[in-house]
């Protein structure tokens, strides 16, 4: 068995080469990898071939939010609901006048992407638990989380 042993430099210009080449067949001008196909390739899909996007209504720029009072506020349901999504839970007032909550939740893929929100105002006498419901017409993506950025109470 003979070995060939080759000089570095050979190895370096092989190398550099081989790196220059590829660079050059693979990478557009944002350096991501670009496939070199025909032209036909590059046509854009028809909109009914793409996959479907989600479209995320508008949401609130500012929303209240009382971290003191959420020991309040428990959501206990999380569901579809008739065109829509919705959540559900109580509010408590352990004070001595009457309170009013205002909760906001918005309605998340599972992935994070908030699609919409609604909000519930609850007004809670004094002592006393009552139910509150927010719920929102709009096209959901299967499973939905309701976190809830923002709970206040109005004055």
């Amino acid at each position: 068995m003979s070995m060939r042993i080759t000089a570095p430099s050979a190895v370096r210009s092989l190398a550099l080469a081989v790196l220059a080449a590829t660079a050059v067949a693979g990478c557009g001008a944002g350096g991501h990898a670009t496939p070199q196909t025909s032209a036909a390739a590059h046509k854009q899909p028809a909109p009914e071939a793409s996959a479907a996007k989600v479209v995320a209504n508008p949401l609130p720029t500012k929303v209240a939010n009382e971290p003191s009072v959420r020991e309040n506020v428990v959501q206990t349901k999380c569901a579809s609901v008739p065109g829509g999504w919705g959540a559900e839970g109580t509010a408590k007032n352990p004070g001595k006048k009457a309170v009013t909550y205002k909760i906001v939740v918005y309605f998340t893929t599972k992935k994070a992407t908030t699609l919409d929100f609604a909000q519930a105002r609850v007004t809670v006498p004094p002592g006393k638990t009552v139910p509150w419901k927010a719920s929102k017409h709009f096209h959901t993506e299967g499973e939905m989380l309701c976190p809830m950025p923002g709970i206040s109470v109005e004055t």
